[in-house]
């Protein structure tokens, strides 16, 4: 009893599909035709079309320049001396260790997370200088520097 009911179930389901029949291949032909009439020839793309990689520029950013150009201002303020006397040796950006943006101070304390910002090192009679800053804060002299952690700002 049991396999009749199964047979009839199964008998009465496949009644109940649907029939699809594939269209002729003349049809399925016919239906792409005016599309592949409507298709343009592409001519190959010159030099110019062709979107170039940005080259890596070995000078600083304009916000680099701006801030070595402070660093330097400050520097030639601070020693009494000529801003041509000063040399930008090295402007980047940098990731600093935690909130101090590599310069500690005894006695505080600075929440450790990586922080990006700007290292600007400058010379003048032999000795160097570094200035640092955070990406929203200002340049400042570091006496006591810390160096920042390998990597680019865009990995933070």
């Amino acid at each position: 009893m049991y396999t009749r009911l199964l047979s009839l179930t199964i008998l009465l389901l496949s009644a109940c599909a649907p029939l699809v029949s594939p269209a002729p291949e003349s049809a399925q032909i016919a239906s792409l035709t005016p599309l592949l009439d409507n298709l343009q020839p592409t001519s190959l793309p010159t030099q110019g079309d062709i979107p170039q990689m940005p080259q890596n520029d070995p000078t600083p950013s304009s916000k680099l320049e701006e801030l070595a150009e402070m660093a330097k201002k400050k520097l030639a303020e601070r020693l009494s001396i000529p801003y041509s006397q000063i040399d930008l040796i090295n402007a980047k950006e940098v990731i600093w260790p935690n909130s101090s943006l590599g310069c500690p101070q005894p006695g505080m304390a600075y929440a450790d997370v990586l922080t990006p910002g700007y290292l600007i090192l400058l010379n003048t009679n032999g000795h160097d200088y570094e200035y640092h800053a955070g990406k929203n804060s200002d340049i400042f002299y570091c006496e006591n520097p810390t160096p920042p952690v390998p990597g680019m700002p865009g990995d933070v």
